[in-house]
């Protein structure tokens, strides 16, 4: 590699080489954002929700640059707990300020390239920005559900655009296989439409889009052929809908990975727009980070109304496949930048070197600098990690009036310990909810009804 030459003051790059060397020093503890807040979810999935929150929030004071996700985590601990407009309020910040970060700053690309990618202010993945607007409209509609509509629509938006993003990325292969999307944003507006009574056309292409989706789910056709005949529900009875968030959700850890043609082909076009650097030929392994989805034991979720079992819930937000898929779409990008990275502190090194045509030792000293300024690049593992593994939902249409409902998780044709009997209220001709939280078989499941 041909070092550049620069006109910049030696002083200055030497303080660039050597801040790394101190900083190395003064980081030992130190650590990515996925061991930061692997206590947080150790005590969430243990159901300790109130440590989980205090531990949440000191972090939440402590680190600026992870405030938006530890603010997505704090509004899953409050929807669980009963604080939905709480949870709202975390919510609808996060999302407007993701919206703001579109617009990628320049001065932190340029810091990032000299740094890493933690240098950048956290934008979030496409799946959190759709789940966002998903969660505000089943908060919202926990209270009253005024709002809920608005939200779905902005879900169906954020859901559209991410799906051009991710197709238009998509190799032209017509075996290839197609993003799944999460088809609940959807679902949640013909849900709402039907309730209605009026809007049954709008409820039936709202479904229609479900079914393009999901089109081996049976509920989706039953819910189609509900809305063509024009019957929400029958005179003196109101419908139950139950929301299941099942199993352990992606997040990301640190990954070593070697880089691939493809991604060096656009680290060449970045280190060519940033200076006067060359690519070698040979790239060492880089940290990157990596969406893992936890193994889950619970298929679904059984619901027992008066002790007589009415059915299962089914998927309608697979989020694990679509963090998986927009993940890899994102991938060669991300492994670029880390490249370019590398690129441009060696270069940086040697040019430093040949300026002050250094003797053996300053230049061993130079050296060790450029290692440690390597060594302390961390991959960005920040992410919404309290999220589960996918979103169920089973509809039961029930006389007005009071009943006993029992919640319980289905894991390898077994069902799970019940103990998890609530009472709701179905209104004549209106809709209930109850969202459910079923991490695995062994975490106490959390059970919250909507208050109108």
């Amino acid at each position: 590699m041909n070092p550049p030459r620069f006109d910049v003051s030696l002083r200055v790059t030497l303080g660039l080489l050597l801040c790394p060397m101190l900083c190395l020093v003064s980081s030992i503890g130190c650590s990515t954002h996925a061991k930061r807040v692997s206590l947080s979810r150790s005590l969430f999935y243990e159901g300790q929700l109130q440590a989980c929150r205090d531990r949440l929030e000191k972090l939440h004071k402590s680190h600026r640059q992870d405030r938006d996700v530890t603010n997505l985590d704090l509004a899953v601990v409050d929807l669980l707990d009963g604080r939905t407009e709480q949870a709202e309020l975390r919510l609808k910040a996060v999302r407007d300020r993701f919206d703001r970060l579109e617009q990628e700053s320049l001065s932190e690309k340029t810091l990032s390239m000299w740094t890493d990618d933690t240098a950048r202010s956290y934008a979030g993945e496409d799946y959190e920005k759709i789940l966002i607007r998903v969660y505000l409209a089943l908060a919202n509609l926990m209270r009253d559900g005024v709002d809920a509509e608005s939200y779905t629509l902005q879900i169906q938006d954020k859901h559209e655009a991410v799906m051009q993003k991710l197709w238009g990325e998509a190799p032209v292969d017509t075996n290839s296989k197609k993003f799944t999307g999460l088809p609940i944003g959807f679902y949640l507006r013909g849900m709402l439409r039907e309730q209605t009574h009026l809007d049954y056309d709008d409820a039936l292409r709202s479904y229609s889009q479900v079914a393009e989706l999901l089109p081996t789910c049976q509920a989706i056709q039953g819910d189609i052929q509900r809305v063509t005949q024009g019957v929400h529900s029958e005179p003196g009875n109101g419908v139950l809908y139950v929301f299941a968030m099942v199993g352990r959700g992606p997040y990301k850890i640190e990954s070593v990975e070697q880089p691939t043609s493809d991604a060096l082909l656009i680290a060449d076009r970045i280190i060519s727009a940033v200076g006067p650097y060359k690519l070698p030929p040979t790239i060492a392994p880089i940290k990157v980070p990596k969406v893992t989805v936890p193994d889950s034991d619970i298929e679904g979720v059984r619901v027992t109304v008066h002790n007589q079992a009415v059915g299962s819930t089914v998927s309608i937000a697979d989020i694990d496949q679509l963090a998986l898929e927009t993940s890899q779409a994102a991938r060669n990008e991300l492994i670029a930048r880390a490249v370019a990275r590398r690129v441009i502190k060696k270069a940086t090194v040697a040019a430093v070197k040949q300026q002050t045509s250094s003797n053996g030792l300053t230049s061993l000293g130079l050296d060790a600098a450029g290692v440690a300024w390597e060594a302390l690049e961390s991959a960005d593992t920040r992410c919404w990690g309290l999220l589960p593994r996918s979103i169920q939902v089973l509809r039961i249409e029930l006389p007005a009036g009071s009943h006993w409902l029992s919640l319980s998780p289905e894991y390898l044709g077994q069902i799970g310990r019940t103990d998890t009997r609530r009472q709701v209220s179905i209104v004549d001709g209106r809709n209930t909810y109850v969202v459910g939280w079923f991490p695995d078989t062994f975490t106490p499941p959390r059970i919250l009804t909507s208050l109108h």
